[in-house]
């Protein structure tokens, strides 16, 4: 057996194990658009005659990203860089011999190599990591029944007239030669991102980059819903992102501005996003929402224009892990304690994977 980084020789068998280990579409896509993936990639290899017959049999991924961090004493924000690990996979007839585990400790050293402060992955098998080093932290979660989609959204004195548009999915068909997703050319996704980095400062929200918008995040949109908050002039106000599973509609992502809650166009766009949002619930047949956002007014507005006030309940997501690498336990402690706490911050999947 044989632990190192991955080669592109490797590559065949690495998507191999991923497809026997998982049922996620968008894994190879979305892994393809890290140029650097394979130097992050560490694998288990049963070594075969030549390097071609080589046998991936275990892997860990990690990619970089900068994450807000708790506010320094005097208020001013902090960044902390972070391996955001993902794709663990072993194969069936090689689980119990600990490769996984072996796997991640390569990937820590390699991190720490690169001066990441900590590592951080969400997964439903916490106990698989815990003896690495990783431990969990909650992010709360409101479910409840859709509000009816006849349910008339408020009138705001001096609202502006803000109106709601369901988008395309990024187009896979762009003229300009690509493997990935291209987005619409109405919808500039430059305005996007201002909106989250204006909306999303809470400890553990991800600072994107452009390369993740123009590349990443179109492939995870395309798996999900986007709703548009657009002025008369076609300017983008604010904007949801959802995912519909059966009965239940699922808010993934929120962002308006600028503005606060005394901002008839702040919650007039929160009004049109809901009211779009239980309307496409109402045509796939779900009756039942969950919100996973921060404890920010914009979510509490949200909420409410969403789910009916009776029946509501809170329950805590634990599907994220923090681990330290270059930062102390007690740094990470503290941030895992801040994503309960009011100023929450929020995670896309694909800001990890």
């Amino acid at each position: 057996m044989e632990f190192r980084t991955a080669t592109p020789t490797d590559v065949p068998s690495l998507y191999a194990l991923w497809a026997t280990a998982f049922d996620a579409p968008l894994m190879v896509p979305v892994y393809e658009t890290d140029d650097g993936r394979l130097d992050r990639t560490v694998v288990a290899v049963l070594t075969g005659p030549t390097p071609a017959e080589d046998r991936v049999v275990a892997s860990v991924c990690w990619s970089p990203r900068t994450i807000v961090g708790l506010p320094s004493p005097d208020g001013a924000a902090t960044t902390l860089t972070v391996g955001g690990i993902a794709n663990v996979a072993s194969a069936p007839d090689m689980r119990g011999r600990g490769l996984v585990r072996l796997a991640l400790t390569e990937a820590v050293e390699q991190m720490h190599a690169a001066g990441m402060d900590a590592s951080l992955l969400f997964t439903g098998t916490p106990g698989v990591y815990r003896p690495s080093g990783w431990e969990t932290f909650e992010a709360p979660v409101t479910h409840g029944l859709l509000l009816p989609d006849g349910a008339a959204r408020p009138e705001r004195p001096g609202s502006a007239a803000v109106v709601a548009r369901h988008e395309q999915p990024p187009r896979a068909n762009s003229p300009v030669p690509t493997t990935f997703p291209a987005w619409n050319t109405d919808l500039p996704w430059q305005a996007l991102a201002t909106l989250h980095d204006a909306f999303h400062a809470a400890p553990l929200t991800t600072r994107r980059t452009a390369e993740h918008w123009e590349r990443r995040i179109p492939l995870w949109y395309s798996a999900a819903e986007l709703l548009t908050a657009r002025r008369p002039d076609g300017s983008i106000v604010g904007y949801l992102v959802v995912e519909l599973e059966g009965e239940v509609l699922r808010v993934r992502e929120l962002a308006v501005g600028p503005g606060d809650a005394t901002t008839p166009e702040w919650r007039e766009a929160l009004d049109v996003l809901a009211l779009d949002a239980r309307s496409l619930a109402r045509e796939h047949g779900a009756t039942r929402g969950e919100v996973r956002l921060p404890h920010v007014p914009a979510a509490a507005v949200l909420t409410d224009a969403l789910l009916a006030p009776g029946g509501r309940e809170t329950t805590s997501d634990a599907t994220g892990m923090l681990r330290p690498v270059r930062c102390t336990t007690t740094e990470t402690d503290a941030l895992r304690a801040a994503t309960s706490g009011p100023t929450a911050g929020f995670h896309w999947p694909g800001d990890y994977l």
